[in-house]
Parts: structure tokens; C-alpha cells; sequence
């Protein structure tokens, strides 16, 4: 084999070696990238659901006031739902302002450290006293 033979041969090699190389970090970056934008839009489901069903205010005409938060059902809310046949658990707190930031909660517990978690906030309003206040629900969700 010549000179020239056995640098082509290395280049080849050195190339195919490069392309399987890349090929398997763009693979485990899609994978990466596929989990976090289910897991967005999972923490979307999970505040739509919560600021229009579980926690939104019924009226004394048993009328349902999405977006409109009763503080009673925080803390009987369940922090962990099975959403596209997996289990993901969050945290759920609403922060308002009435003479000075209060904040309810969180509740749910906290989230772990080794595990990809996505937050989201929401402007939503909070019935407290007898009156609608603004108000943030804010959610933080991961896989179980």
C-alpha cells in the first residue's frame, strides 16, 4: 500500500468516524428537546385545567368563573395527574396583591433536583372577600 493509499484510507475513516459521531449527539439532542416540549406543553394542560375546572370559582348561581380562582379548593387540590398515560407531579401557588404581595401556598412538594421541570405563569384573578382580586397561578410540573 502506498503512501497515498493509507492517508486517503485514514481521511475515510476519520470522516465516517465524525459523521456517526455527530449523528448520535443530534439524536440525543432531539431526545433531549422532544422530552422538554412535551413537558411544556403537559405544564400548559395542567394550568388550563386548573384555572378553568379545579380551582376556578363557582358563583352563587352556580355559575363556574374560569380564570377566576377560589382559594378554598388550593388546598384540596391533587398535585400529581396522569396526563397522556404518565404520571407527572407539580407545585401550584397564586400570588396576589392586596395592600402588600401575599402569596398562597405552594402547594404540592417541591421539585427535584435531578429531573427536567418546566414552569409557567398565568395572570388569573383570586375571589377573596367578596371581591375579584388579579392575581399569578403560577405552576411548576415534572415527570413522576
Amino acid at each position: 500500500m502506498t503512501l497515498t493509499q493509507i492517508f486517503k484510507t485514514l481521511i475515510t475513516c476519520i470522516l465516517v468516524i465524525s459523521f456517526l459521531m455527530i449523528t448520535v449527539s443530534a439524536y440525543q439532542q432531539h431526545r433531549t428537546i422532544s422530552a422538554l416540549a412535551e413537558l411544556t406543553d403537559v405544564t400548559s394542560a395542567i394550568v388550563t385545567r386548573l384555572s378553568v375546572e379545579e380551582l376556578a370559582y363557582v358563583g352563587n348561581d352556580e355559575k363556574l368563573h374560569m380564570y377566576s380562582i377560589d382559594p378554598a379548593k388550593l388546598e384540596n387540590c391533587s398535585t400529581r395527574w396522569e396526563i397522556g398515560g404518565e404520571n407527572f407531579d407539580f407545585r401550584v401557588s397564586v400570588s396576589y396583591e392586596a395592600g402588600g404581595e401575599h402569596i398562597l401556598g405552594p402547594y404540592g412538594s417541591a421539585p427535584p433536583d435531578d429531573r427536567a421541570r418546566c414552569s409557567l405563569a398565568v395572570a388569573c384573578a383570586l375571589y377573596e372577600n367578596g371581591r375579584f382580586l388579579p392575581a399569578k397561578l403560577s405552576v411548576i410540573a415534572w415527570c413522576a
